[in-house]
């Protein structure tokens, strides 16, 4: 590809880019970024700029997400305002509530560089893939390391925004509280949680699949109602797609050692234990929630009790041990009914059909086989746990 197979748009931003580094000669470089069957929501390329300088040979390396036309669940233009909103904004509330409390380098929560070309229409952001980061498979492992900054990451994200609404409440009143889930739970959206369910019964025998069979009636009930619940529970912005797609590693002898989150596009007020409850299910098999969940779950709090220190806020002031645990319990089959939701690009082999272009219950849902076990593991905790 080259430039000009790009958007007027976009080849207008990376040429404001190519001159506000002062490039006197370049080449440019456009590919797709290979987003390993995760993206369904927008055209994604990688940009590579290589030329000339007054201090000499220059690179820079663009990661550039444009809007698709349309897709039925969600509404495209908002995602994309949410997302610019964070990088443009949030971030930078973020970097001074960080420097004022002088938080350490190395536990500060962090954002990709962002380009100020950014806009509703395309997110431009430094191409990290080139300083070593990455995003993992669908079906790659995550050590117990990586599931450890996966959770103090997100500890920190929610510790900020408690840190916001305490110290900026009419920002976090006009610009974070007002911030809405997007998902339309429609009768498209019911008919492809029957389908999701029906291929997961059909892994059992007769007794739990007519569990599941009824668990669906339950699904379609409750996830909108945990989705849309901004009175009931503590509430402060969450990620709302928090999953290891969704996170940038970065590896040293074989582990992970660095994590930026990205992708704030589901981003909405409500409950945090929410964003806990989909990493954790999305991303874990059964054997590895058996020998970690309960370390992770505490992992998670006391980081969020440990990043507010650095405000001089109490824990048990902004979201008591109390609540948490409550609400943990009350709400844990959510991990359950997110997970499954989702499971149409998360265990799903790549159609080829555009979502956007088929109503998502007409989709095929095929997954590959090699998903089953982790399905199995799903019903099997849940049943376990005396939630199914």
């Amino acid at each position: 590809m080259n430039l000009e197979s790009l958007s007027a748009e976009l080849q207008d931003s990376i040429k404001s880019i190519v001159e506000k580094e002062e490039y006197k000669k370049y080449d440019i470089v456009v590919k797709r970024f290979n987003t390993l069957g995760n993206n369904v929501l927008s055209e994604i390329y990688e940009i590579d700029v290589t030329g000339d300088t007054a201090e000499g040979v220059k690179n820079t390396n663009i990661f550039a997400k444009e809007q698709i036309p349309h897709f039925k669940l969600l509404p495209v233009k908002k995602l994309f305002s949410n997302e610019v909103f964070v990088y443009k904004d949030l971030s930078k509330v973020f970097t001074a509530l960080q420097d004022e409390a002088t938080v350490p380098q190395e536990e500060r929560y962090k954002f990709v560089n962002t380009y100020e070309e950014t806009n509703n229409n395309t997110i431009i952001l430094e191409n990290l893939t080139k300083k070593g980061f990455r995003t993992y498979e669908k079906m790659e492992d995550i050590s117990i390391t990586y599931a450890q900054l996966a959770v103090k990451e997100i500890a920190k994200f929610h510790a900020l925004n408690f840190v916001i609404e305490s110290k900026m409440p009419e920002y976090f009143s006009n610009k974070i509280k007002v911030l809405k889930n997007l998902f339309s739970f429609d009768d498209d959206w019911k008919g492809l949680m029957r389908n999701i369910c029906a291929h997961v019964g059909s892994l059992y025998d007769t007794d739990v699949k007519k569990r599941i069979e009824k668990f669906y009636f339950k699904l379609v009930e409750k996830l909108p109602k945990y989705c849309n619940d901004q009175t009931t529970v503590r509430c402060t912005l969450i990620h709302g797609d928090y999953k290891k797609n969704n996170l940038l590693i970065r590896s040293q002898d074989g582990d992970a050692v660095e994590m930026i989150p990205i992708d704030y596009q589901l981003i909405n007020y409500g409950c945090p234990i929410l964003d806990f409850f989909l990493f954790i299910f999305s991303s874990t098999d059964r054997e590895f929630r058996k020998k970690h969940l309960n370390y992770l779950k505490e992992l998670y709090f006391e980081t969020l009790s440990s990043f507010l220190k650095y405000f001089n806020m109490d824990v048990e002031a902004v979201y008591p041990r109390k609540e948490f645990e409550k609400v943990y319990t009350e709400w844990l089959d959510f991990g359950l009914m997110k997970t499954l939701f989702y499971s149409l690009v998360l265990f799903a082999p790549d159609t080829g059909i555009e979502f956007g272009r088929v109503p998502v219950s007409e989709i095929p849902f095929c997954p590959d086989k090699k998903y089953d076990y982790l399905y199995r593991g799903l019903i099997d905790d849940f049943i376990e746990w005396g939630y199914l």
